[in-house]
């Protein structure tokens, strides 16, 4: 694993947003066949049972996020972009804490209240915009976010959010890409000029730190080359991914799997 700084991207930078009814039909496909879960822990056996991830997660960036978070018994962590809600409410149990997940997708907030039911931990989900969190100012003591904030029209905006409901002294963790060459063309446009260290510090966050490891990008490729090989019905969200799979495999190498941690300084 390695730590690094980045070089900076312009603060304003927009990006193509993708719609809460995409995700809506992604989700519900999920429901239905949990193909992608499937993936995830076929590629990763470890990964802790009923986790139900919808984000390209392995064992050992799971606990890296757990590690950095540094949640405590009591507390309250903030799941941005919660999916299904599995990875928050599992970080939040291990810690005996409360969770609060917010998503754009009703079918994935739903999800999430359900998986709920059946834990002992604390948990509220809403529906809402990353944008525009439904939460008091300085209300939770941990934020995270799974390969969810780069899907944020404006990247900015959704971390001053983050900002703004952590407690001094509050972390955030968040997971996604970089480019190894900035600006580099071959790549999306979502990837091509991402740079979290300049968003986040913009945004008044400090001791960023970015941290990324040859395993994890080993096992979002794999997630990527088993879905190529499992049969699927056209329209399903299993397809899908494997489209996906077919237009980023051969530029995966250019990018670096990545988490972040930032604070909210105090005072």
């Amino acid at each position: 694993m390695t730590t690094s700084s980045d070089s900076p991207e312009p603060a304003t930078r927009s990006h193509q947003a993708t719609s809460s009814q995409e995700f809506d039909r992604l989700f519900a496909h999920e429901q239905a066949d949990n193909a992608f879960s499937q993936l995830v822990h076929r590629v990763d056996p470890q990964l802790p049972t009923g986790l139900g991830p919808f984000s390209f997660l392995s064992t050992s960036l799971l606990h890296h996020i757990s590690e950095q978070l540094h949640l405590q018994d009591g507390q309250m962590l903030a799941d941005l972009g919660c999916g299904p809600g599995g990875p928050g409410l599992w970080l939040a149990g291990q810690a005996h804490a409360a969770v609060t997940g917010i998503d754009f997708s009703a079918v994935a907030i739903t999800a999430a209240r359900h998986r709920a039911e059946h834990l002992s931990v604390p948990a509220v989900f809403s529906v809402a915009d990353l944008a525009s969190l439904p939460l008091p100012d300085e209300s939770v003591d941990r934020a995270v976010s799974l390969d969810a904030l780069q899907y944020a029209p404006d990247r900015t905006t959704a971390v001053r959010e983050a900002r703004r409901i952590l407690r001094p002294g509050g972390r955030l963790v968040l997971t996604g890409w970089q480019p190894r060459i900035p600006g580099d063309e071959r790549l999306p446009a979502r990837h091509r000029h991402t740079d979290w260290h300049s968003v986040l510090s913009a945004a008044g966050f400090t001791d960023i730190g970015t941290a990324d490891d040859p395993a994890w990008d080993t096992a979002y490729q794999e997630i990527y080359r088993q879905a190529i090989t499992v049969p699927s019905e056209r329209g399903t969200a299993l397809a899908g991914l494997q489209g996906e799979a077919r237009r980023r495999l051969p530029t995966a190498h250019l990018l670096r799997r990545i988490a972040v941690t930032a604070v909210r300084p105090a005072g």
